[in-house]
């Protein structure tokens, strides 16, 4: 009698134990994000959002997410994130056993180009020793007689504006990180004179003025 007791005690503890060792164990819990990736941890485009949990001794009772902080809700369909902005994604999976996985992640998006436009240069006039001039020519040329800095306003509301550079022609001739954005045009010749400015996410925006004629002697 004693011998059968102390067989079922043993087997009692064994599955007790056994059962603590499966609660200890948490589902996997797998997040995949899909997007065209830009700089620094942006996104540049939409993001879809894949959640996946498995456990390998019990089935999973919930999955879960919310964002920014917001309400719970069960996954039941990929995540759309469509908006430019930051998102705080939580989510946590729970298995048969009340055994839990949390993750969570921040998730960048910015598909807006940065805003730029020259702030004293026009198309069509005449800049004679740093005065704008209407030309009398037909069609109407850009011409820059002396010298003459070009200046540029530029903004990115969400990422930040990382720079501006600026082009004669395809010539890279100066790259500025703060404002004011300017530039002292140079040469003799005829150029596209263009302005662009790139935020820290990737994106960029360019301003250009066709055919500018100069005749700046240094």
């Amino acid at each position: 009698m004693k011998k059968a007791v102390a067989i079922l005690t043993a087997i009692l503890l064994l599955s007790i134990g056994c059962l603590e060792k499966r609660e200890k164990n948490p589902p996997y819990l797998k997040v995949v994000i899909s997007g065209s990736t830009g700089n620094n941890g942006w996104y540049i485009s939409n993001v879809t959002v894949l959640l996946n949990a498995t456990d390998n001794e019990s089935e999973i009772k919930e999955l879960k997410y919310r964002i920014n902080g917001g309400t719970w809700f069960d996954y039941v369909m990929p995540i759309k994130l469509q908006k430019d902005g930051i998102y705080l994604l939580e989510c946590y999976a729970k298995d048969g056993n009340g055994n839990e996985r949390y993750s969570n992640m921040t998730i960048k998006i910015d598909k807006t180009a940065p805003s730029i436009s020259f702030l004293n240069f026009e198309p069509g006039y005449i800049y004679f020793r740093g005065k704008k001039y209407i030309t009398p020519r037909i069609p109407r040329d850009t011409m820059v007689i002396g010298k003459y800095t070009v200046e540029v306003e530029a903004s990115d509301a969400l990422s930040g504006l990382e720079k501006v550079e600026f082009y004669l022609g395809d010539s890279l001739e100066a790259e500025k990180e703060n404002a004011p954005f300017e530039f002292d045009l140079h040469g003799i010749g005829i150029y596209n004179v263009t302005a662009v400015a790139y935020d820290y996410a990737g994106n960029y925006n360019s301003v250009s003025i066709p055919e500018v004629q100069l005749i700046i002697f240094s």
